[in-house]
């Protein structure tokens, strides 16, 4: 049976990365730090924007809204929830509960072979600036057509965190983790460098939840691993494989730089449009706040760049670093499906017994 601490861990990690989703959601689409304090104040948004317009009206007993990161995060635990339930094809299940999820965002009925809960939650399903690729990559998958494209954009990566849950409460093999992780993303996403920053991501929080007292060396140590493994997957000599390696080994290097965190992320790391960047941000904001789950928060969405989704990846591994009975509480008690969430956390720790 899993344990009380793995259970906290597994909960603050989809926790953690709707927070972070949240978090960041207001500011997605303001192109730079010194705008977004011009907005905010000096050091950028440092709470949760109950009032921005563009969320007025949407909230629900005011509670801060998250966003089409952590829609199709939900689906990926439905999807394992059920392929483990019932028996079915993992990534088949994975690909029908992201059509689920498209035939909402489209206004479109599809056809999926098992029951959806989510589905079912009408304010979930709302349209929370959805990706185009993962739009346009559904709708040919909805039309018996594998998706073709060469996107690195970060809608694959957004959404696996709960396949490195999964395979920590279910004890997978790292290799495992990544392979899976991997294919998930490419049902959307075929660029190689977001198949492997999915799957380290998904390494990365399966190792953080598995792992006592993780401090900054043993962090460098978890994510330097989980290169080394999507390495061994893939092969050292797979397309961009050395430019994937260059990224996430840059974040690492600068966690104890002298500049100011949003400053390293503007000039050093990128936006966090495309999957390695949003990996790079949220392992440095990880590793640079890695006791401070606030601190981790502000460092990785106050840049011009996609603040909820790279927010949403370093929310889910500090989560499972941490636990969720460590995330303030002013960063839980107003979040969107909060409840929700939980007990599709508490279901994937179930799904051991």
């Amino acid at each position: 049976m899993i344990d009380n601490d793995i259970i906290d861990k597994v909960r603050g990690s989809l926790i953690g990365g709707a927070c972070g989703d949240a978090f960041g959601y207001p500011v997605e689409f303001i192109f730079s730090f010194k705008e977004i304090e011009v907005k905010y104040g000096i050091g950028g948004i440092a709470e949760y924007d109950l009032s921005y317009p563009w969320l007025s009206g949407a909230r629900e007993g005011g509670s801060v809204l998250i966003s089409d990161d952590t829609q199709m995060s939900l689906y990926t635990a439905e999807a394992l929830i059920e392929s483990h339930k019932s028996g079915r094809d993992l990534l088949q299940t994975i690909s029908e509960a992201y059509l689920a999820w498209y035939g909402h965002q489209v206004g479109e009925s599809v056809k999926i072979s098992y029951c959806s809960r989510l589905s079912e939650i009408e304010e979930l399903n709302q349209r929370r600036a959805p990706g185009n690729t993962c739009l346009s990559a559904l709708s040919a998958v909805s039309n018996g057509r594998a998706a073709y494209n060469q996107s690195k954009g970060c809608g694959g990566i957004m959404r696996v965190a709960p396949i490195g849950i999964f395979g920590a409460v279910h004890k997978w093999t790292l290799h495992k983790t990544a392979g899976i992780a991997g294919e998930s993303a490419e049902i959307t996403h075929l660029h190689p460098l977001s198949t492997y920053s999915s799957a380290a991501l998904a390494i990365i929080v399966q190792e953080c939840i598995e792992t006592d007292n993780v401090d900054p060396v043993t962090f460098q140590n978890i994510v330097e691993n989980s290169i080394r493994i999507v390495e061994e997957v893939y092969g050292e000599n797979s397309p961009n494989m050395n430019e994937f390696k260059d990224v996430i080994y840059n974040a690492l290097s600068l966690f104890d730089s002298q500049q100011e965190d949003w400053e390293i992320i503007e000039t050093k790391l990128g936006g966090g449009w495309i999957a390695e960047e949003t990996l790079a941000i949220a392992v440095f904001s990880v590793a640079r706040h890695i006791d401070d789950f606030a601190g981790c928060m502000k460092c990785a969405v106050n840049h011009g760049g996609d603040s909820d989704s790279t927010g949403a990846v370093a929310g889910n591994i500090i989560g499972a670093i941490i636990g969720y009975d460590m995330i303030p509480k002013k960063f839980t008690e107003t979040l969107q499906f909060r409840d929700l969430i939980l007990s599709y956390s508490d279901a994937l720790s179930a799904c051991n017994k």
